[in-house]
């Protein structure tokens, strides 16, 4: 014992000069609801001297029983006692159980059995030096990788090239009450056990690990020399009539110009270049429910489908997964971005590049399918964009189903283990392009991304950012989904690009169910809501009380109604958020006798658009049941319920809102508790009343109601073309919604601000969608509308809940709109 001492002191002395780990979680003891009053165990994989002493002072920072090695002449398990579970291998041998603590769990459960009034917990523990997984066909690994059986001079280099990214992961407590039985032995049971926390912690290591890294010409001939490849390059050469060499030549080509390079020490450079970055232009990253997809990705084959919002989103979502502890996914990147510098940096950080159009260019499809197989077969995590291409106002995109279809493809194929994909919500308080993306909006050509793009950025890294937000969203199960929506698609395994007739629709409705997903895992931050109560004012400026007050029912809103168990809320106070918007610049203060006005220039007002519409949809039904009070009094609740139902179906669709019409209902009756709470409305007899219109309350009826009236104008706006263009002229689908756009466009630069979705063609697409979908228009065999009278009973519904101002500037403009297209 006092040898062990001594060791113990001598690896001590390198272990504080060039060991930094991190916990991970970083609150063990709260978030795997470790009970401290209750006895607690350790277990460590390997006996390892440098592993123990992590342990230890991991334990004394966390307030958790001092870890403590068992002493063979006692039988006595005391609280903090470390289980190994197994001795080190040198060479590859060793490794197997140390009977010596297989009998003293055997022995602990036997105790658990007679004190059945407490709680045994052993709390497994992974020790990571470094995050390398190693180059297959090696040496170098055997001496720099992580391993937990390393002799004491590899493990000397691992405390020097390692030591400052070394990891201490805790996992949530085996309760050992829950694990006895009284059918079997303590010694079977020890076993049991044994080979769960075995396979524990090989899963662990895999998750932050991942697999052997492959060298980049390895995977590309792998590529080639794959079955499909090589009848591909075999149906190429048949069709445009070249030698077998030459097709060869072409697909090694496409698969060089996709394939990912990934280096750890790329990966090691960039973690510690961003974090620099990181802290020098935002408050910090907050993270939400990444324990959950540490749990996950020890079972999964994880494709991560984040929002985007931002050039950003490529490495904020790669650092973050790799700081918490995951392996980084490789990720596709369009083309665009592979140029000098920045394309062969991202491709070591595990950018993979694809066109923005396949083309019909069946060869590279091929090459493309097969690479996305090849790397979630081996269990390396993906990531795509599935929108496609950047939000250039605020809202989400329409998904494009390419990358999506693949990934399904792979798991009909066959993958080793089942596929989850995890929605992600990026959130920015401010954001790099917002300048970039209201210039391109409106008419502006798209900068193509460059060198002397990245040189620009030096000026903007001196501005303040805020916050960043990135919550992981409920992940979608895709083979217990298959499993539920088509039982038969277990026949295609083994077959490439699989085409059931079932596939299109299917993946159609998996990428809006990842939308939604996202959409509900919204975390609202000072910007956004302040964005959205400033906008909703008629010259963009609110008294700081009235703003604060506005805060105040949003907030009250999100805790009454909310809009989903994954939405968050800020921690601060109004008079906080206000500041922090101040802070940020996007919003300033005007003195005045009679108290301080909060608002902002034209340029900021256009750019809070961007920022208001990431949120739009948390507050859509609360500001359309207020809405409904504009040019009446009083409504009953049945009346209320039937006039919002009819929007619905446009509300979900565009805002990719995740309720069907119950639950909608659900939240109209939980909003109006939350007015009546509030005293902005009140229940009298049968009747929902609103305040008299001299009242404060009524203020700020008027002003959240003002929250629906762009979408409800943009509802209008249709409605009042086919209810009058269409019947006087044939009116094709691409007319209206092109004659939409226009109408939106005049009315936003004379009435309103000059705002994006004013130029977004998505946005009417969508509604006009809807419009078919509920048969309220058909569409001709040559392509013109058919106008269902029920047509004129939603249009009364949408001005019914606008003020008269909106409603008369409106028709003024569709009047104006109407001479001008019969005089062209």
């Amino acid at each position: 014992m006092l040898l062990n001492q001594l060791y113990q002191k001598i690896v001590s002395v390198p272990l504080k000069l060039l060991v930094s780990s991190r916990l991970l979680p970083d609150d063990p003891v709260k978030e795997l609801e470790i009970d401290k009053s209750q006895p607690i165990y350790y277990v460590l994989q390997r006996r390892s001297t440098s592993s123990f002493l992590m342990l230890k002072e991991k334990a004394r920072l966390l307030g958790l029983p001092n870890p403590s090695l068992m002493k063979s002449d006692s039988e006595e398990i005391q609280d903090g006692a470390v289980f190994f579970l197994q001795n080190k291998t040198l060479f590859g041998i060793g490794g197997k159980l140390v009977n010596k603590y297989q009998k003293r769990l055997a022995r602990l459960i036997h105790e658990q059995r007679k004190n059945t009034d407490k709680k045994f917990q052993l709390i497994p523990v992974s020790i990571y030096w470094g995050r390398n997984p190693g180059k297959e066909n090696s040496l170098l690994r055997l001496i720099f990788t992580d391993t937990e059986s390393a002799t004491p001079f590899r493990k000397f280099f691992l405390f020097l090239f390692q030591g400052r990214n070394s990891f201490v992961r805790f996992a949530k407590p085996v309760d050992v009450n829950r694990v006895v039985t009284p059918e079997q032995s303590d010694q079977s049971l020890a076993t049991k056990i044994t080979r769960t926390l075995r396979v524990h912690f090989h899963r662990r290591r895999q998750a932050a690990m991942g697999p052997l890294i492959s060298n980049r010409r390895q995977v590309i001939t792998n590529l080639v020399v794959s079955d499909n490849i090589k009848k591909a390059i075999e149906r190429e050469a048949k069709s445009k009539n070249i030698s077998l060499q030459k097709a060869k030549k072409q697909a090694i080509k496409y698969a060089d110009e996709i394939a990912s390079a990934y280096s750890y020490k790329t990966v090691r450079i960039l973690e510690s270049g961003l974090t620099h970055l990181w802290n020098r232009i935002y408050d910090g990253v907050k993270v939400r429910n990444v324990e959950m997809v540490r749990e996950l990705a020890t079972t999964h084959e994880i494709i991560y489908v984040p929002c985007h919002r931002s050039h950003i989103d490529y490495l904020l979502l790669s650092y973050t997964l790799y700081h918490e502890g995951l392996v980084p996914p490789h990720i596709a990147a369009g083309i665009n971005l592979n140029f000098w510098p920045a394309g062969p940096i991202l491709r070591r950080g595990g950018a993979f590049f694809l066109r923005r159009s396949f083309g019909g260019n069946k060869l590279y499809t091929a090459v493309f399918n097969e690479y996305i197989f090849q790397l979630m077969d081996r269990g390396i995590p993906l990531e795509f964009f599935p929108e496609g291409g950047r939000s250039r106002t605020g809202r989400l995109l329409p998904p494009k189903t390419g990358l999506l279809a693949m990934t399904v493809q792979a798991c009909l194929r066959g993958t080793r283990r089942p596929v989850a994909l995890v929605p992600v919500y990026i959130g920015y308080e401010r954001m790099f392009e917002g300048k970039s993306y209201l210039n391109e909006l409106r008419g502006a050509e798209k900068k193509k991304e460059s060198f002397g793009q990245l040189l620009g950025i030096r000026k903007t890294l001196k501005q303040a950012f805020g916050k960043v937000y990135l919550n992981f969203a409920k992940p979608l199960m895709l083979n217990e989904y298959l499993d539920e929506k088509q039982p038969d698609w277990h026949e295609y395994r083994g077959q490439a690009g699989a085409k059931p007739s079932w596939l299109t629709p299917q993946i159609g409705e998996i990428s809006i169910e990842l939308m939604e997903r996202i959409n509900a895992s919204v975390t609202l931050n000072s910007v956004s809501l302040v964005s959205l109560i400033l906008l909703s004012t008629e010259r963009v400026a609110l008294g700081r009380k009235e703003l604060a007050e506005q805060l105040e029912l949003l907030l009250s809103i999100q805790k009454g109604a909310p809009f989903s168990e994954q939405t968050y809320l800020p921690d601060e106070s109004p008079a906080q958020i206000i500041a922090q918007a101040e802070k940020l610049r996007t919003i300033f203060s005007v003195d005045n006798p009679m108290g301080e006005i909060v608002t902002t220039d034209e340029q900021t007002a256009i750019l809070l658009t961007y920022y208001r519409n990431n949120i739009l949809h948390i507050y859509i039904t609360s500001s359309l049941i207020a809405s409904c009070f504009l040019n009446t009094e009083s409504l009953t609740k049945n009346e209320l319920i039937s006039e919002l139902t009819k929007l619905f179906p446009f509300l979900k669709k565009e805002l990719f809102i995740d309720w069907e019409e119950k639950e909608f209902i659900e939240q109209i009756e939980k909003n109006l508790s939350v007015f009546i709470d509030n005293e902005i409305l009140f229940v009298n007899g049968d009747l929902i009343t609103r305040a008299d219109e001299s009242m404060p309350a009524f203020d700020k009826l008027f002003t959240h109601a003002q929250i629906a009236r762009p979408t409800l104008l943009r509802y209008g706006i249709i409605l009042t073309l086919l209810t009058t263009q269409a019947g006087r002229e044939n009116l094709s689908r691409q007319d209206l919604e092109k004659r939409s756009q226009q109408m939106a466009q005049r009315f936003a630069a004379l009435y309103s601000l000059n705002a994006p979705e004013s130029f977004d063609k998505n946005l009417f697409r969508n509604t006009v969608s809807v419009l078919r979908e509920g048969d309220l228009i058909k569409v001709s065999e040559d392509n013109r509308f058919e106008i269902n009278p029920e047509l004129s009973n939603l249009y009364d519904t949408i001005l019914s809940k606008l003020n008269n101002h909106s409603r008369h500037i409106m028709l003024k403009t569709a009047a104006w709109a109407s001479r001008y297209w019969d005089e062209k």
